[in-house]
C-alpha cells in the first residue's frame, strides 16, 4: 500500500511538473514576440560627391515610422568586397572608399528591431567621379583677352580656359554675341575662334536648377538621356531665382567609341549668369566628370 502511494505521489509531481513547463513555455512563446517584416523603400538614386565617394538617397520605407523599426541594410558590389552596412533611420547615406572607374550595385533592404530584412529592395548602379570646384573654372565673354572656350580635362588633368586660337581642343564654349542671349553649349556651335574641335561634345535636354552638384540625383541610366551638339541660352532659364543650372555633358574623344560623361554646374551671380565686369565679364562653373571612358554615371536600376 506504501508503495503504491509512492507512486501515485510521483506521478503527481510529474503531471504538475510537466503542466507548470507548458504553461511557462506557453507564457514565454517566442512567436509572439516577432517583429513585423519591414517594407522596402523605394526609389533608390545616386551623386557623385568625388573619385572615392557616391552620395545614395531614398524614399522611406512604409514602416519607417513604426516603434520596431531599425533602419537599412545596404549591400554594395563590384570592386574590392565590402560586407552590409547598417544604417540607421535615414533617408541618405554617402558611400566612402570607393574607386573611380568602377561601376558599383548598391542595394538598399529595411531591417527591423529583429534584424529581419525587407523581401524587396530598391536598388541603382552608379560609378564615383572627379570633382572640381575651384573659382576658376570660367569661360569668358567674346571681348576679353581670356578665352571663351572650356576643355572639361585638359592637359594638367583639370578644366581648362582656352582662347580662340585653341579651338581645335575645346569642348564648351560661350557667345554673348547675340543680343539678349548668352550661349552655352558644344564647343562646334559656339561660331569663335578657327578650326574644327577635335572632340563631339553633346548636351542633354534634360537640366537641373540648382545651386550644388549634389542635388542632382538620378536613378536611371544617364546614357537614356536624349543628347545633341547643341547651344543654349542661358538668359532664356534665367528666371531670376538666384538658381544655378546643372547639365549633362558627354565627350566622344578623338579616335574613341566611348563617351566620357560630366556633370557641368553654371552658377548665377547676384546679377544673372554673367557675372564680373566689363570686357572681362564670365560664368563660372563646377564640374563632376568621369574620366574613364564607357562608364557613364549609371547604367541600370530598378
Amino acid at each position: 500500500m506504501k508503495l503504491l502511494r509512492l507512486f501515485s505521489l510521483l506521478a503527481f509531481l510529474s503531471l504538475s511538473t510537466l503542466i507548470f513547463t507548458a504553461c511557462e513555455e506557453d507564457t514565454e512563446d517566442p512567436v509572439s514576440s516577432d517583429k513585423p517584416i519591414p517594407a522596402a523603400p523605394t526609389n533608390l538614386r545616386a551623386t557623385s560627391i568625388s573619385a572615392t565617394e557616391v552620395l545614395l538617397k531614398w524614399d522611406k520605407s512604409a514602416s519607417h515610422d513604426s516603434s520596431w523599426f531599425a533602419g537599412y541594410e545596404l549591400t554594395v558590389t563590384g570592386g574590392n568586397p565590402m560586407t552590409p552596412i547598417k544604417i540607421g533611420k535615414t533617408d541618405n547615406y554617402k558611400v566612402s572608399g570607393l574607386q573611380e572607374g568602377v561601376v558599383y550595385t548598391f542595394t538598399l533592404k529595411s531591417v527591423n528591431s529583429d534584424n529581419k530584412t525587407s523581401t524587396g529592395s530598391t536598388s541603382v548602379t552608379w560609378s564615383p567621379a572627379t570633382r572640381f570646384e575651384t573659382d576658376d573654372i570660367r569661360m569668358y565673354v567674346y571681348e576679353s583677352q581670356n578665352g571663351s572656350g572650356l576643355t572639361i580635362y585638359g592637359a594638367n588633368n583639370k578644366p581648362e580656359n582656352l582662347k580662340a586660337t585653341e579651338k581645335t581642343k575645346w569642348h564648351l564654349g560661350l557667345d554673348n554675341r547675340t543680343s539678349g542671349a548668352l550661349f552655352f553649349g558644344s564647343a562646334s556651335q559656339i561660331s569663335i575662334g578657327t578650326g574644327t574641335p577635335t572632340d563631339k561634345v553633346e548636351i542633354a535636354t534634360t537640366y537641373w536648377k540648382t545651386n550644388t552638384l549634389d542635388n542632382v540625383f538620378e536613378n536611371k541610366s544617364l546614357n537614356t538621356l536624349e543628347f545633341a551638339e547643341q547651344k543654349i541660352n542661358l538668359l532664356q532659364l534665367d528666371d531670376s531665382s538666384n538658381t544655378g543650372i546643372v547639365f549633362v555633358v558627354r565627350i566622344l574623344r578623338q579616335g574613341q567609341t566611348s563617351y566620357n560623361y560630366a556633370k557641368v554646374l553654371v552658377e548665377r551671380g547676384s546679377a544673372g549668369f554673367l557675372q564680373g565686369s566689363g570686357n572681362d565679364r564670365y560664368i563660372k562653373m563646377k564640374i563632376s566628370y568621369q574620366k574613364v571612358a564607357g562608364v557613364p554615371y549609371a547604367k541600370t536600376s530598378n
